[in-house]
């Protein structure tokens, strides 16, 4: 078994995150203490950024433990437990180390006889094995006991902590609780990518009088630190604008994806010895790394595939994704989709929503994975309808697919975004949806124009004698162009008044659009209403 923490990924970026987890950290040398939840969608990064911290950290009055928190066994979590904080300990103690529990028992036991003893008690128990409740407050005991023999400081990291419900306990979450409120010399640091699983537990089960947790969101990289991120991966290799932005699209910002993919384009180069991405090197790398069998991106999408389909609802879950990936946004398509009850198909969706797998805004459904939506469309929906063998002509069609969605992407980018609303404000059918936590009806409307005025375009559309009002800023708005911009609003058929600020808003200029009640969108906010209507993002 192996003690030593390592990094199997390449921190980039995060940096703000990483500055306040620092922080955090030296503060807690100082008996400040203020525990971490660190949330967000799985291959975002999270542990890359925590290993990134461990690296950077390191202190002789601090022992941090790091665990990766398995579905399995309390044994396992205990042997992982002793044998990380032993060797973590051991290591500031600059000893000669060996990935062995008995050599580093036998190495610490005059150092921190205490704690053995308790270590000793709990492998005792483990041989009885039962007793599992007690192994695991034990467990928790260890940070307390070692502080009082090292006055050292505790860094306890928990990896996917929601995993502990799966360990057969009676109510881990009450005792580790009870641990943290109490241990005020240990900071706890809880990893999780079931996001909706862990924010009810630390608001029902971890919601503590001392010790709470402060909640950092992980999210995909933003436009920007993509394309960063892409430049640095294809050093000294060109890649058009377009194919950056496509690529960035296509993955979401994920890193994961984004390294899998600019990894293998870099190889498909430095095999043929070429300076420059064409359409066919992207089109031949997609391939590579999604469709074919030992594409990195296919296993690990097939791996989360028939996770779902052991899940206990065998086709159903697989059955509404691909649905949801075809289009069928909404439960009455999904409903007529699959000939099922709405009642079974809106109880389906909620449980996939607790699994992180889809989100819901309104009455529209999507995937949150956008990659691994790309994915059912793309390959598994042909692989599973397709009758040809033929391996050549499954890489022409699948490479035709995506040459489509390249083509689209690109078109719709050449378009401008009050043409872009336009078109999206025609496909409203007075449905419900929810944007930047407000729900709202997409009124269908009998009219839609675009009047433009120097920088500031305008949106209006009308149903019956009622309007609403878009304004589109192409540069950053000040006091000046708000005064022009609410000037126009003062109608009384104006129902509904939007600001559409895309490179940013001054201080006293939102203030003034927020109390004229103007809805003030980001290209964050533009963005999510154009993925509800499979429409490319807006990218600068």
């Amino acid at each position: 078994m192996v003690f030593k923490t390592k990094s199997k990924t390449e921190f980039f970026a995060r940096q703000e995150i990483l500055n306040l987890l620092l922080k955090r950290v030296e503060a807690s040398k100082c008996r400040y203490r203020q525990n971490i939840a660190l949330l967000g969608n799985q291959s975002l990064g999270k542990t890359s950024l925590i290993f990134e911290l461990l690296r950077i950290s390191k202190n002789p009055d601090i022992i941090p433990i790091y665990l990766d928190v398995k579905p399995k066994s309390i044994e396992a979590l205990a042997q992982n437990f002793i044998g990380v904080l032993l060797y973590q300990y051991l290591s500031l103690e600059e000893d000669i180390l060996e990935d062995n529990l008995d050599f580093l028992i036998k190495n610490s036991r005059t150092k921190i006889p205490k704690t053995i003893q308790q270590i000793n008690q709990i492998r005792k128990l483990l041989k009885e094995k039962k007793h599992a409740d007690e192994i695991y407050s034990l467990l928790l005991d260890l940070p307390q006991t070692i502080h009082e023999e090292t006055q050292k400081t505790i860094l306890l990291i928990f990896d996917e902590f929601h995993n502990i419900d799966s360990l057969g306990l009676r109510n881990p979450f009450l005792e580790l609780s009870n641990k943290i409120m109490v241990q005020k010399h240990t900071m706890y640091i809880v990893v999780s990518s079931a996001v909706h699983s862990a924010q009810l537990i630390l608001s029902e089960k971890l919601s503590l009088l001392f010790g709470n947790f402060e909640i950092v969101n992980l999210e995909p990289f933003n436009e920007t630190i993509a394309k960063t991120f892409i430049d640095n991966k294809l050093q000294n290799i060109q890649i058009r604008s377009a194919f950056k932005n496509f690529i960035i699209q296509f993955t979401g910002g994920y890193p994961f994806y984004l390294d899998a993919i600019t990894e293998q384009l870099k190889t498909v180069c430095l095999d043929n010895d070429c300076k420059n991405i064409s359409e066919k090197i992207l089109l031949s790398s997609l391939f590579e790394t999604m469709y074919k069998d030992h594409g990195i991106l296919n296993q690990f999408f097939n791996n989360k595939y028939y996770r779902l389909l052991n899940n206990g609802h065998m086709n159903i879950f697989p059955e509404i994704l691909l649905a949801i990936a075809t289009g069928c946004r909404k439960p009455s398509q999904i409903t007529t989709r699959l000939n099922r009850k709405t009642r079974d198909i809106n109880k389906y969706l909620n449980k996939l929503m607790q699994m992180d797998i889809i989100s819901k805004k309104g009455v529209f459904n999507y995937i949150n994975d956008p990659l691994f939506e790309n994915w059912l469309k793309h390959v598994l929906q042909k692989k599973q309808h397709s009758f040809n063998i033929n391996v050549h002509l499954a890489a022409q069609k699948f490479e035709e697919d995506i040459l489509q969605s390249l083509t689209t992407f690109i078109d719709e980018s050449k378009k401008d975004v009050p043409q872009r609303l336009k078109e999206i404000f025609t496909m409203f059918e007075n449905d419900i949806i929810e944007l930047d936590k407000k729900r709202f009806m997409l009124t269908r409307f009998d009219e839609i124009d675009i009047k433009d005025n120097n920088t500031i375009s305008m949106v209006r559309a009308r149903r019956a004698n009622k309007h609403w009002r878009c304004y589109i800023e192409k540069d950053f708005i000040d006091e000046l162009k708000i005064n022009e911009v609410l000037s126009d609003t003062k109608r009384k058929d104006c129902i509904k008044k939007i600001l559409i600020a895309l490179k940013g808003i001054d201080v006293n200029a939102r203030l003034k659009a927020l109390e004229a009640r103007m809805w003030i969108w980001d290209q964050n906010i533009l963005n999510q209403l154009l993925t509800l209507f499979e429409k490319p993002r807006f990218m600068k």
